[in-house]
């Protein structure tokens, strides 16, 4: 069979095409100003700061936030949320009982492994929290695994591998309405940029994701909300409990053998990645508040057209306002992974296929065995016709 022209279905992996613009915002950081911000008094490096002072600012007004410096910049989502699990869990000096995490199954592994690790070195106790038969995490029993010794809950907004949204406000919320210590993680990497955060009103202490999913900027940088009580000394303890992962770099003093003490800096030493973050400006600028409804459109077109495919079972709730823009599915006989491979090779559609970095999803919903399961991630610019596409091909795939 002919190749034909590409379809992008792998936008929960990565958003292509980029938003209007962003090309452009890195070309011109790279091109005309070049410097690193904070490293000079020029009128270059005053631009170089004002692309990342303003990126500051508008990543709080996503987060619902009235505090700019608690948006802390890294390298990626990844680098974001270990910094929150390793620098709450492991802080120098720490004594007593182990702490407990209560987290979900549905974790993806930049939170799942170094839990993982955590727990796999004694240095705390785990309590992971099963999906129910949709996705989805009941709230009421994982608010009910948090106790008063429970350091930290971590609940992604929505599930990487099946798209399903979880009751993050509703856990915030009973948290700090029965008073507990607890330090609540949400992972939003597959909700930013397509639904309000609102860390505050939904009192989320720390929050995670990435500049180059629905958001639509480039790699390169990641988010980390640090909130009052994530970092903040107060009467219930007597050390900031928030740390960061790298004692060198700059961090915007010079002088000191230590990193500053105050937000943002010493979170972010080194050079910080301006054309990424030009990028990821830009991509704020032009975000479109209307692509969850328009990718749920197209999720919606495809489970129509999928569900009478013989051998196809489909992963995701009924309802498309329970999930994002993300469908997952297995066909009998078929490892997911051959199965995309003959759709990129034979019809010219890139999907996602595997585990997604989500084992224990996986492992909680029953797919992992067959080697997970095929997903496909529609974006803004996703056509009715290439859903059309994919789901003719799947069918073709399904009756040879």
């Amino acid at each position: 069979m002919p190749q034909t022209p590409t379809i992008y279905l792998d936008n929960a992996s990565t958003s292509f095409p980029k938003a209007p613009g962003v090309a452009d915002a890195v070309a011109d950081a790279i091109g005309s100003i070049g410097v690193s911000p904070g490293r000079g008094l020029s009128g270059a490096h005053s631009r170089a700061a004002e692309i990342v002072e303003t990126l500051r600012l508008q990543l709080a007004r996503l987060l619902g936030s009235t505090e700019p410096e608690r948006v802390l910049l890294a390298s990626s989502a990844t680098e974001a949320i270990n910094t929150a699990i390793l620098g709450v869990m492991v802080p120098p000096g720490r004594t007593g009982p182990r702490p407990r995490v209560v987290a979900s199954a549905l974790e993806h592994n930049a939170a799942a492994r170094p839990l993982a690790r955590l727990r796999l070195r004694g240095l705390i106790e785990l309590d992971i929290v099963p999906p129910d038969p949709e996705g989805v995490i009941d709230a009421q029993r994982f608010i009910e695994r948090i106790d008063e010794r429970t350091t930290m809950a971590v609940l992604t907004c929505a599930s990487n591998a099946f798209g399903t949204l979880q009751p993050v406000a509703e856990v915030g919320r009973a948290i700090r309405e029965r008073g507990l210590p607890t330090l609540l993680l949400a992972d939003a990497a597959q909700s930013a940029g397509l639904l309000p955060i609102e860390v505050e009103a939904s009192c989320i202490d720390l929050c995670a994701f990435g500049s180059h999913k629905a958001l639509r900027g480039p790699p390169g940088v990641g988010v980390l909300y640090a909130g009052p009580r994530a970092f903040d000394s107060g009467a219930d303890h007597d050390v900031q409990p928030l740390q960061p992962l790298i004692a060198g770099g700059t961090g915007g003093v010079g002088g000191d053998d230590e990193l500053p003490p105050r937000l943002p800096e010493r979170f972010e030493p080194g050079t910080r990645n301006l054309p990424a973050m030009a990028g990821l400006l830009q991509a704020l600028r032009a975000l479109s508040p209307g692509a969850i409804g328009q990718e749920r459109a197209m999720i919606a077109r495809a489970r129509e057209r999928l569900k009478t495919v013989p051998g196809l079972r489909l992963y995701s709730p009924q309802d498309p306002a329970r999930s994002v823009g993300v469908l997952s599915m297995t066909l009998d006989g078929w490892n997911p992974s051959d199965l995309a491979g003959v759709l990129d090779a034979s019809f010219g559609i890139v999907v996602r296929a595997g585990l997604h970095c989500a084992p224990w999803a996986h492992a909680a919903m029953g797919t992992a065995e067959p080697g997970g399961a095929l997903r496909i991630s529609p974006g803004p610019e996703t056509t009715p016709e290439e859903i059309d596409a994919c789901c003719r091909a799947i069918a073709e795939i399904a009756r040879s």
